[in-house]
């Protein structure tokens, strides 16, 4: 990764016009013609671009590759940093200059800008180099919207910013003034139209759904080093990211085009059942560690000792999986995916409809099917399988009210709350009847192997208790979200 210090300033011109000529002050070379492409990187609401941050992909000319420029306390100088071309993704070594500035969303391609350059060299009467001078026809699309318009750039090589003063000095006499657009993009963006007079428009569906998407997306994107290196909590928080993902993509399902969005459904399931082993080991290995902290007889040690290598062992044989797939071309063809998804949606019209008209009757929907899955499960109670089932339709409540909590405020975050519960205390149902059938497992094979099976009936023992406490606090939070507004 190289690093050096840009300084350089920019001129605005007329539309296909040509800077006036600096040969009074430096020696002018024969113009290059040059065609290139940026593609800029920022968040759903442009956090780098309002930092004065640029993340941006160049193809065509000698510096194409990975471009990050920074701002310093001097307008005219920017820190750049620049990585050879290569991969489809943006390099981790860019994503973790910005991080800040992105606060938690996903980057992914914002704009696209093609440049027929004009390059010339500005040289002393020694020959010496001392500046580019850039003369650039821009074609934008970003926002939606296309752009074209002319600038120009000086930017200094081995010259000074005496240089740059006499350059701008000899060109305002002409009438070429000063760009106030620091970068391409910001340029791009000002252009996009405005209705200053008008009030502020209810937000659209879309901007809610993109925004929470954006979220889900942007801490996959963060945490994948986390995953490699096995960091605490970094599996579950990517698997509940992917959970949401999902959920969304389904419950709000109507603001995309039939069918464009069920093979990237069925992707972000086969990342979650990656994600799920690691993490149902991790969970495994808690649970059962604290119920043999737990019980009234002291379990042996060759027992503890055997329960717990079993699952550390699984747990490490699933992550050495996980690793595998992030590093597959099945999982960065996911992640391209999540990017377009947010730069080119596939949206139906409906997503321009209001969020506060649109939304609630599609979160009513995903209410309707946990109401009626709790009432099938209420009627045969002792059948896990539907209390199971009863789980899902609460998680998907869960995530939906959270988006919903964008359009609507407070009342969708206190069913977002009561759904947390429920679906908490339903999770927590599930893991025992997990756990109960791992004690069986693994009590068979050590018997066999000469244990005492004492300790594993009396943890399965243990578990069956906690199944039956954590499914009455789950019927009662369940009564309490299905009775909230």
């Amino acid at each position: 990764m190289a690093s050096d210090i840009e300084t350089e300033r920019k001129f605005a011109l007329g539309r296909g016009e040509e800077l006036p000529g600096l040969d009074d002050i430096v020696t002018v070379g024969p113009a290059v013609a040059l065609e290139l492409v940026f593609t800029y990187y920022d968040t759903y609401d442009f956090r780098l671009n309002a930092a004065g941050q640029v993340v941006q992909r160049r193809r065509g000319g000698p510096d194409a590759g990975w471009h990050a420029k920074l701002p310093t306390e001097d307008p005219d100088t920017r820190r750049e940093i620049a990585l050879p071309p290569g991969g489809e993704r943006l390099p981790r070594q860019l994503r973790d200059l910005v991080a800040d500035s992105a606060a938690g969303h996903a980057l992914y391609p914002v704009a696209d800008v093609h440049i027929s350059r004009s390059q010339r060299e500005l040289c002393d009467e020694s020959g010496r180099l001392l500046a580019w001078q850039f003369t650039d026809r821009m074609r934008a699309r970003v926002a939606g919207k296309s752009q074209e318009w002319t600038e120009a750039e000086i930017e200094l090589v081995e010259g000074d910013v005496a240089l740059l003063d006499r350059v701008e000095t000899a060109l305002a006499a002409q009438g070429v003034l000063r760009s106030t657009s620091p970068s391409k993009l910001s340029r791009a963006l000002a252009e996009q139209p405005t209705s200053a007079n008008e009030e502020p428009a209810a937000p659209q569906s879309w901007a809610v759904v993109r925004s929470y998407l954006s979220a889900q997306i942007g801490l996959l994107q963060s945490q994948e080093p986390a995953l490699l290196s096995d960091s605490l909590d970094a599996v579950h928080r990517c698997r509940v990211a992917t959970r949401r993902l999902r959920c969304v993509l389904h419950s709000f399902a109507g603001l995309f085009r039939t069918g464009a969005i069920r093979a990237l459904r069925e992707e972000l399931r086969w990342y979650a059942e990656c994600l799920g082993a690691p993490r149902d080991a991790e969970v495994l290995l808690a649970r059962l560690s604290l119920a043999m902290d737990e019980l009234a007889a002291a379990v042996d040690a060759d027992v503890r000792e055997r329960i717990r290598g079993d699952l550390t062992r699984a747990h490490r044989e699933a992550h050495q999986d996980l690793i595998a797939a992030l590093a597959s071309e099945r999982y960065l063809r996911l992640q391209l995916a999540l990017e377009r998804l947010l730069a080119e949606p596939p949206l139906d019209w409906r997503a321009s409809e209001p969020a506060s008209i649109l939304l609630p009757g599609m979160y009513d929907a995903v209410v309707a099917v946990a109401r009626q899955r709790t009432e099938r499960a209420m009627a045969r109670p002792g059948d896990l399988t539907r209390w199971h089932e009863v789980r899902k339709a609460a998680k998907a409540a869960r995530y939906s009210a959270e988006l919903m909590t964008l359009a609507v405020g407070e009342p969708a975050a206190r069913a977002a709350e009561l759904w947390a519960r429920a679906s908490g205390a339903l999770g927590e149902v599930q893991d025992a009847v997990i756990a109960d059938q791992v004690i069986g497992d693994l009590s068979h094979a050590a018997v066999t192997e000469g244990l005492e099976r004492g300790p594993f009936d009396e943890l399965r023992h243990h578990q069956d208790g906690r199944r039956r406490e954590a499914l009455d606090r789950g019927r009662a939070a369940l009564a309490a979200a299905l009775g909230s507004p």
